[in-house]
């Protein structure tokens, strides 16, 4: 049956592949082999499933995690990427968003931070920069 294996003739029952381990085929399969990072399975598997984006797991994994805020991934990885300076993430998210003008982000963040008074930002931008003698900002970026 599939998921199942027997490394011998078995005069008894078939052994069962664990979480995270494979058959790669549905019937006569004689080992079990690991699933690759990016890829889980639940056990009793043939194939290993695909992580979503915004989820990430190791070798041999029963289950995808969600990326932590401030961090990124595509489907099928193997670990979630750290989001630029002047980008964030939520928890779970496949991609890293643009702080917009007037707020900046440090690497690997999970929001935006506003500009303090006389200091000013572009889009994207990883600080805040002073502003030039005889001008101002007074606005709090929103």
């Amino acid at each position: 049956p599939s998921g199942y294996y027997a490394p011998t003739a078995q005069v008894d029952a078939c052994l069962e592949c664990s979480a995270g381990d494979h058959t790669s085929v549905a019937s006569k399969a004689t080992t079990c082999a690991s699933c690759n990072g990016g890829t889980y399975s639940e056990g009793l598997a043939v194939n290993c499933s695909v992580c979503d984006a915004g989820k990430s797991s190791s070798t041999r994994a029963s289950a995808c995690t969600d990326c932590d805020a401030g961090k990124s991934s595509d489907a099928r990885a193997a670990s979630c990427m750290t989001c630029a300076g002047g980008t964030f993430s939520t928890a779970g998210s496949r991609n890293c968003s643009a702080c917009g003008g007037g707020t900046y982000s440090n690497t690997g963040s999970a929001s935006c931070i506003a500009c303090d008074s006389g200091t000013y930002s572009e889009a994207e931008s990883s600080a805040c920069t002073k502003c030039d003698g005889g001008t101002w900002s007074g606005t709090i970026a929103t």
